[in-house]
């Protein structure tokens, strides 16, 4: 679904337009329904392993057209537009359902069509406006015309996928918008982790904290050298300086293509990779990807011998995979050992999904002046039907300036503005969808609509359902003028030894909460693949200070999300953002299996049926282009959300302008941020006076954790009228970011212990619980934002925002006005909340 009018009826009045439109089936017919064959690039590439076995279960989600397609994005653009009568006015669940969703009887002619072919349906909505099926991979692939292929898609593990697009059959093809034929994973979370324990504490111990088991077999391993290890010694001299400042590891980055002076280890099976780095071209991995491989047996990684420094300061990063879920069995890990093998200590062991790297790092000054070999790698049980992997990348250990260093929260901004964005980037977008929403409608909306029931489609079913005749809903009432506000301040501590919290955020940027709004009798929802541990959250709120008034619930769709999933810190960051800045607030945790595209899809659809969370967040997302089916069927959801009042909210990316994998040849950006039913938030850095308020701002960005705020110009999307006229604007494409909030260097507790984090998916909540705020200081939902943001914006330039100029994201810099990294700015809270 695109902003532009795309056909499908006649214009009508009031907040359901009269009269029976001339075409019932949304779009005009002769529009082929979205199919796509997801390319998902980085840590979400997948290998082909050929055709799937054809008795493979395989699911399919049908997204329908609306009807009265071009009235709907009439009524979206009016309800958005202070001058109508409609600003404002939304429509209940049932008011949409009676109109402009597909009607029942629609809905029956593609259920029996599919039911006919083979398929079992396992899913419908109130709404009707997705359909959820399955099936063996023959049927799908005869029925739709598709190829359907097994896929090893790394840490998520076997997929399958359609290798070519699906085609929908003519006999319902009027009444599909889009379909999904695979489970790949098209998404990843954002919460970049930064970790810093001291080894003093654990010489004595194989215990970690936080690690329920390690194998008591440990203590007595042996590393398995190579004899060429005892003929490194000229090599090892320039690396062994006890007292060296500087980085005493070497070739840390794997960058010289070889492993020398690293070498591999224990099985000796590790190999120089360059499907997965950190940075640079090259990592080091060792494991299996997939279960059909099975499992190395015993001890296997990648080591090198160091002469620790003083206050040695150990970092690197990893990116790790496993089906186990018990660390007798096998584990990822990094141990110490003495210059002959004999085993000094563990530093960690688990069984990580980490779904992109995280950092790690260690104070080991405790072995200042010796020499050990550093090993990072796997210990495996030899099972056939089991997989375990890691990747290493941009190790480091250099003279700490103490055993533990605290992380600052406080980054320093460059005082002189960067050069201007760049007015032309490389992207080019296609031709179709191309989203131009009708800027003035001419159609007026009357006191009195009387909506008609929609005709019966084209295709007829073999069965012969009975169609259920539309009701014929009341407008909506005017919204109340202005809402309650008597909550309490954020007044806990600004920050603490893993970061910012929620007052330093409230106060810097001075939020509504500030001046009492709190976000009480809001509800906001937010989407992930793992529900919310509320202990977690309580242990947040309480080193914050703040007591939250508002619920927490999780909602499980299509059976719920892992609450062992390696995501569960993108949920604990969500959770407790808007816990801590709109403590008044209730949550409801939409969460579900994983992120492929149908599951997000089921997410963001269970949200809107349910209509109960006016602001929805999505701290996750993924190249734009690897999968265009799921891209228009998130815009298309979104709009439905956005003319019942809700407003979409979605993190702009972690990878700056490169998303998707190109080295920004061309640029990319990161879905569903660029839809342009949602509101794209980028990432700043900043510093805070001593009482808290804004002291200087820069774009997110932190290069120890490879953090870069994302944004750019869609190719999918065409530049909506809402950004249109605005100075800086690609006219090529929907530009993203919208506006930016902090993004580095937050405190989360997950799992029981605090930690720091970075990235979009902090400032994304950020902008929910203002809007949470908003709404309650209004009286009624705000909706759809991004017309508003703009109108404000060119109409009061930095009254209500806060430019940002200095700073880049890779292939465009933060300037003077709108760019490409901060988008308008970050919102001063407040001010702009009385604007909206």
């Amino acid at each position: 679904m695109v902003l532009s009018a795309c056909g499908g009826g006649n214009s009508g009045g009031g907040i359901l337009p009269a009269g029976s439109p001339t075409q019932s089936t949304g779009s005009p017919s002769a529009q082929t329904p979205t199919s796509s064959v997801p390319k998902t690039a980085g840590t979400l590439a997948y290998t082909d392993m050929g055709a799937a076995p054809q008795t493979t279960p395989v699911s399919v989600t049908l997204t329908l057209n609306y009807n009265h397609q071009a009235q709907l994005d009439q009524l979206v653009a009016q309800q958005a537009d202070p001058t109508s009568p409609m600003y404002h006015h939304y429509l209940t669940s049932d008011e949409f359902n009676s109109y402009y969703a597909p009607t029942a009887q629609q809905e029956q002619s593609v259920i029996f069509a599919l039911q006919r072919a083979g398929f079992t349906i396992t899913q419908q909505y109130s709404n009707r406006t997705l359909i959820e099926a399955s099936a063996p991979a023959a049927t799908v692939e005869s029925f739709f015309s598709t190829q359907i292929h097994m896929v090893n898609q790394g840490k998520f593990g076997a997929r399958y996928v359609n290798v070519k697009p699906a085609v929908v059959p003519a006999a319902i093809a009027p009444l599909v918008h889009a379909v999904t034929t695979s489970n790949v994973v098209v998404a990843h979370t954002g919460a970049h982790v930064q970790s810093a324990l001291s080894l003093s504490s654990l010489i004595a111990s194989t215990t970690m904290p936080g690690v329920a088991h390690i194998p008591a077999q440990r203590a007595s391993r042996k590393l398995t050298l190579s004899p060429q290890v005892k003929t490194r010694e000229a090599m090892l001299a320039k690396y062994a300086t006890p007292f060296a400042t500087g980085n005493v590891i070497g070739n840390p980055g794997f960058e010289s293509g070889a492993f020398s002076p690293w070498f591999p280890c224990g099985n000796g099976y590790a190999t120089i990779d360059t499907s997965d780095p950190h940075s640079g071209h090259y990592d080091a991995f060792t494991g299996n990807l997939a279960n059909n491989l099975g499992e190395e047996y015993g001890l296997d990684g990648v080591c090198q011998q160091v002469t620790v420094p003083t206050n040695g300061q150990l970092s690197f990063y990893v990116n790790e995979g496993t089906s186990e879920t018990s660390t007798y069995n096998a584990d990822q890990e990094a141990d110490l050992f003495d210059a002959n093998g004999n085993y000094l200590t563990n530093l960690y062991t688990e069984n990580g999904n980490t779904n992109g790297y995280v950092h790690r790092s260690y104070n080991i000054g405790a072995y200042a002046g010796q020499q050990v070999i550093i090993f990072v790698g796997i210990y495996g049980s030899g099972s056939f039907s089991d997989y375990n992997y890691v990747y290493l990348d941009d190790a480091s250990l250099t003279n700490g300036s103490s055993p533990t260093p605290a992380p600052s929260p406080t980054p320093v901004p460059t005082a002189t503005p960067s050069p201007k964005p760049t007015a032309t980037p490389s992207p080019k977008p296609t031709a179709t969808p191309s989203p131009k929403p009708t800027a003035t409608p001419s159609p007026k909306p009357t006191a009195s609509p009387t909506p008609k029931p929609t005709a019966s489609p084209t295709p007829k079913p073999t069965a012969s359902p009975t169609p259920v005749p539309t009701a014929t809903p009341a407008p909506t009432p005017t919204p109340v003028a202005g809402g309650t506000c008597t909550g309490n301040a954020d007044n806990g501590p600004l920050s603490g030894s893993n970061g910012w919290l929620a007052t330093g955020v409230a106060k810097a940027f001075d939020y509504p909460v500030q001046h009492g709004c709190n976000g009480a009798g809001e509800t906001v929802a937010v989407e992930i693949d793992t529900p919310i541990n509320t202990s977690d959250v309580a242990g947040y709120l309480s080193a914050a200070g703040i007591t939250q008034t508002g619920t927490i619930t999780n909602e499980a769709v299509n059976g719920g999300g892992n609450a062992s999933s390696a995501d569960y810190t993108e949920t604990a960051l969500d959770v407790e953002t808007i816990s801590g800045l709109a403590p008044g607030a209730n949550i409801i945790v939409y969460n579900f299996p994983d992120l492929s595209s149908q599951s997000i899809e089921a997410g963001y659809n269970q949200t809107v049926s349910d209509g109960k969370a006016s602001v929805v967040n999505s701290s996750f997302g993924g190249c734009e282009s690897s999968d265009t089916a799921f891209t228009n069927t998130t815009n298309t959801i979104a709009e439905q959300a956005a003319a019942k009042g809700m407003t979409f909210v979605a993190s702009s990316g972690d990878s700056g302008s490169d998303e998707c994998g190109t080295g920004n040849n061309p640029p990319g950006v990161s879905s569903p941020a660029t839809d342009p039913y949602f509101t794209a938030v980028g990432a700043v850095n900043f510093t805070d006076t001593s009482a808290g308020t804004l002291a200087s701002i820069t774009s997110g960005s932190d290069s120890s954790n490879g953090f870069l705020s994302g944004g750019g110009v869609s190719t999918i999307f065409a530049l909506p009228s809402y950004q249109q006229g605005v100075a800086n604007m690609v006219s090529t494409g929907r530009n993203d970011p919208d506006v930016s909030l902090p993004g580095v260097g937050v405190m989360v507790y997950a799992n029981g212990s605090p930690m720091q984090v970075d990235g979009t998916s902090w400032s994304s909540p950020e902008f929910v619980a203002l809007m949470a705020e908003a709404n309650q200081l209004h009286g009624s939902p705000l909706g759809f934002i991004n017309p508003t943001l703009y109108s404000i914006f060119t109409k009061t330039g930095y009254t209500d925002f806060t430019d940002v100029t200095s700073g880049n994201n890779g292939a465009y810099n933060a300037g003077t006005g709108y760019d490409l990294v901060t988008g308008i700015g970050a919102p001063k809270g407040w001010a702009l909340a009385n604007a909206l």
